[in-house]
């Protein structure tokens, strides 16, 4: 009985390290499976706000394209002449042109952190902790109200509650300043470097040189207005592209 008891001694040091191995090169393949799922879900997610706002952007051009950039439709003094320009009236009896939003975005491109001190808004890049703790709030984790939203150096975002808190008095300064408050910070898309621009340009497309900055012998009106969307994610791996009509004028 004795004899059979030595004779079981269990594993070596050998065989418990090469089990060891083999243990711990399974979890390290099952560590990088997990940790390519959750950077595809990542990016997945990213893709899909992308699309949604991009979208977003179409929709407010297309649909305020004939409200008057600057002014209030409702106001007084507002005179429409036969080739289409907009003409108010201002306090002291002079009349001052002014553009539909379409004309607007045709002179001034649509570029969001064009006025920051740095890349993604002058924000650094989201961290794995910024991230969890943004969870933390959005779930109300007690204790999680706290924990800091802004400063460069932990990945921030920003702080803002309330996209619609300044109110202008005419349509298209209200859909630039949501446009601002979404894209300049870095909440709503990832920002991961310099490349990841988000900008929206509007072409005036006609044949006519004194009236389209783009000539094209085939649009024999007064313009065919063209916007193009680009929204860059993951420091410019990916891109967003969105081409759509906003605007056509008949030619009188």
């Amino acid at each position: 009985m004795i004899k059979k008891i030595k004779n079981i001694l269990g594993l070596t040091i050998l065989e418990s390290i090469v089990s060891t191995a083999i243990v711990g090169i399974g979890f390290i393949a099952i560590l990088q499976m997990t940790n390519f799922s959750v950077q595809s879900i990542d990016s997945s997610g990213e893709r899909t706000k992308a699309n949604y706002l991009v979208s977003m952007l179409a929709e407010d051009v297309i649909g305020h394209r004939n409200t008057i950039y600057g002014a209030s439709s409702k106001a007084a003094g507002i005179t429409m002449g036969i080739d289409g320009t907009i003409r108010l009236e201002e306090a002291d009896g002079t009349m001052s042109e002014v553009n539909k939003f379409v004309d607007h975005l045709v002179a001034q491109d649509f570029n969001a952190n064009e006025d920051a001190a740095g890349p993604c808004g002058g924000e650094a890049t989201p961290t794995a902790a910024t991230t969890a703790s943004d969870m933390s709030i959005a779930l109300g984790t007690p204790g999680a109200a706290t924990s800091s939203t802004t400063g460069t150096t932990s990945g921030a975002t920003s702080s803002e509650t309330n996209i619609y808190a300044t109110q202008e008095v005419d349509a298209p300064r209200n859909k630039e300043s949501k446009w601002k408050a979404i894209f300049n910070n870095n909440r709503y898309l990832k920002c991961k470097g310099d490349r990841d621009i988000k900008k929206m340009k509007v072409y005036k497309i006609c044949r006519w040189a004194g009236v389209c900055s783009h000539i094209n012998n085939n649009v024999t009106d007064d313009g065919m207005y063209i916007g193009r969307i680009q929204v860059n994610l993951n420091n410019g791996r990916k891109r967003k592209y969105l081409y759509f009509q906003a605007d056509y004028k008949i030619r009188k």
